[in-house]
C-alpha cells in the first residue's frame, strides 16, 4: 500500500478517489465497450482501470512506479485486469502483437514522461486502426515539481496531431467536462483547468 500525496491517489476503494480524478475516469468509460481491450497508461494505483474494467473485456495497466503497481494489485485486481511495472514510453517492449487495444486512457500522465512524442508514437503502435485515445493533461502552468513539461491548449493541440487525429478537445473544471466547441472557457481564469482529448488514429 502506497500513500495519496500531492501528485499521485492511493485510495483503497474506487468512490473513495479524489473526484476530479475520478471524473475523468468516468468520462474515458462513455468510449469502452464490452468487447474492448483496454490499455490505462500510466495507470498509478490502479482505480482508474478498476473503474474501466466493469464495461471492458480486458485492462491492462502500466505504470513505472513499483509501488503504485502493488498497490494496484493489492486493492484494484480483477480477473480482468493486469497489471504491469513498466516504463510507458517502452510499450512495444512488453507486447508482441501491436494494434492490440480498443481503447488507450491515458489521463494526467504525458506532462511526466521524458519525451511526449515518443510516448505517443508507443501509444499509436499498439492501437488498433479503430481505436480510439482518451487523454488529459492539466493546463499550463500547473507548478508541480513532478511534471517534466506542461501545455497550453495550442501546444498539447500540436504534440497530440503528430500522431492522431483530434476528434474532440474537452475542458475540465473541478468535476464539470465540457466540449470546448460548444463552450468558451478561459482555461487561465481557474486555478485549475485540465484539457482531455478524444482521439483516432491519423491516416499518413
Amino acid at each position: 500500500m502506497i500513500e495519496t500525496n500531492k501528485e499521485r491517489q492511493a485510495p483503497q476503494k474506487v468512490e473513495d478517489t479524489e473526484p476530479t480524478h475520478l471524473a475523468r475516469y468516468q468520462f474515458a468509460l462513455n468510449y469502452v465497450n464490452g468487447d474492448d481491450i483496454v490499455l490505462d497508461v500510466p495507470c498509478g494505483s490502479g482505480y482508474g482501470a478498476n473503474l474501466l474494467s466493469k464495461k471492458a473485456k480486458k485492462v491492462i495497466g502500466i505504470d513505472v512506479h513499483e509501488g503504485a503497481i502493488k498497490h494496484a494489485k493489492e486493492f484494484f485486481q480483477k480477473d480482468n485486469i493486469e497489471f504491469f511495472t513498466h516504463d510507458a514510453e517502452e510499450l512495444s517492449g512488453l507486447f508482441v502483437d501491436q494494434n492490440l487495444f480498443d481503447v488507450v486512457v491515458s489521463l494526467e500522465g504525458i506532462e511526466h514522461v521524458s519525451n511526449p512524442n515518443n510516448f505517443l508514437n508507443e501509444i499509436r503502435k499498439n492501437i488498433n486502426p479503430h481505436g480510439k485515445l482518451i487523454i488529459s493533461t492539466p493546463r499550463k502552468p500547473h507548478g508541480s515539481p513532478y511534471h517534466n513539461i506542461e501545455f497550453s491548449l495550442d501546444e498539447f493541440r500540436d504534440v497530440l496531431s503528430k500522431e492522431f487525429k483530434i476528434d474532440a478537445m474537452y475542458g475540465q473544471i473541478y468535476t464539470d467536462i465540457f466540449d470546448l466547441r460548444l463552450r468558451e472557457e478561459d482555461p487561465y481564469s481557474y486555478k485549475k483547468f485540465n484539457f482531455i482529448a478524444e482521439c483516432s488514429l491519423k491516416k499518413f
